[in-house]
């Protein structure tokens, strides 16, 4: 007993030490960012890392969803009448002090990139491992491989003191269920925190209905379109799906790989700007550690120019090109990294 209670502490300690540590030297205004279109775990994680600040004393607090939050972290704010004031793009305001969450590179901040690159003092809160260049460059970087973000800013949270509302503590449960799909990926560490926000009151089974959701019409059409569109390749004895798409391109590419995909290159190009997601299996990653951030998204920015980002699960690139040949360079790194050439599937 007494080991595990150390282990727990452990994790509690450093991220109070992150945080107090953050706090003892910022200065405001503050500024909180999470990565594009953020999700439950985001959302709740930026929310209570906002919270916490406020708690310690500091009235001036910016909260930026860059590009706005998803629809079904709308969704979520809404029915849990969470109402606050965000950034969804920079305004004329200087940080000397910025904190991200749920995010370790710079191109998962679009327009908050450059507030949170000019910022002296940064605090990286994230669950996504290898670590990205924001991490590694932070003041105090907090990168745990939790199933959740939110799980490691609620360390912080208990470990302070700091209350939680009823809501909060429900909110704080949609981001956990959410990036822990469900309990599929899970740690003690996780359960632990789950039990201390049902004794806070969190509401699990409405955190668990909100998560419920059908996709809308143009994002059910789009997978369908990205399926029929996709080619299919046997590299290495994996299964990887390219496809092009108008839209969704990230949620089609999520699609390909439920569909057994092992890996997924899936661009669009809106604006004249290209747009790359590339999605990996659990499976694929364990198997070959290959990550689709550092050795492909990153591949694709190195020959292409534009940003290249995002973890090991997940990765992204937009840049000034054509869509044909991101995937074509996504698809040489990935044939490259495994050792062999892609065969068309008869």
């Amino acid at each position: 007993m007494t080991g595990r209670l150390s282990k727990v502490s452990s994790l509690q300690a450093e991220a109070v030490e992150a945080v107090k540590r953050f706090t003892s030297r910022a200065e405001e205004p503050v500024l909180v960012v999470t990565h594009v279109n953020a999700d439950p775990d985001a959302l709740a994680s930026s929310i209570l890392l906002s919270h916490l600040l406020k708690e310690m004393g500091f009235s001036d607090v910016d909260l930026a969803f860059p590009e706005g939050p998803s629809r079904l972290s709308r969704k979520i704010m809404d029915a849990l009448n969470i109402r606050l004031e965000y950034l969804r793009k920079p305004g004329r305001k200087a940080y000397s002090a910025a904190a991200v969450v749920d995010a370790t590179n710079g191109v998962q901040l679009s327009v908050f990139r450059s507030p949170v690159e000019r910022a002296a003092l940064l605090l990286v809160i994230d669950h996504h491992a290898p670590p990205g260049e924001l991490a590694t460059r932070a003041s105090f970087p907090l990168v745990r491989e939790e199933p959740a973000t939110t799980v490691l800013v609620y360390q912080a949270v208990e470990g302070l003191s700091v209350p939680l509302t009823r809501e909060l503590s429900t909110l704080a449960l949609t981001g956990i269920l959410f990036d822990s799909r469900r309990f599929i990926r899970v740690t003690p560490e996780t359960l632990r925190t789950v039990a201390r926000l049902l004794e806070l009151g969190g509401n699990y089974n409405l955190a668990l209905s909100l998560l419920e959701e059908e996709s809308p019409y143009a994002e059910r059409v789009a997978k369908l379109k990205g399926a029929l569109r996709s080619h299919v390749l046997n590299v290495g004895g994996f299964l990887v799906a390219v496809s092009e798409i108008g839209s969704y391109e990230a949620s089609v590419a999520r699609a390909l790989i439920s569909l057994g995909a092992d890996v997924a290159l899936v661009a669009s190009a809106r604006n004249g700007e290209c747009r790359l997601s590339i999605r990996a299996s659990r499976s694929f990653l364990e198997k070959t550690g290959i990550s689709a951030s550092r050795d492909l998204a990153s591949a694709v920015a190195r020959e292409l120019g534009g940003e290249g980002g995002g973890h090991d699960a997940a990765g992204n690139y937009k840049g000034p090109c054509p869509t044909n040949e991101a995937l074509r360079v996504a698809l040489t790194a990935l044939a490259s990294k495994l050792g062999v050439k892609p065969k068309v599937l008869k």
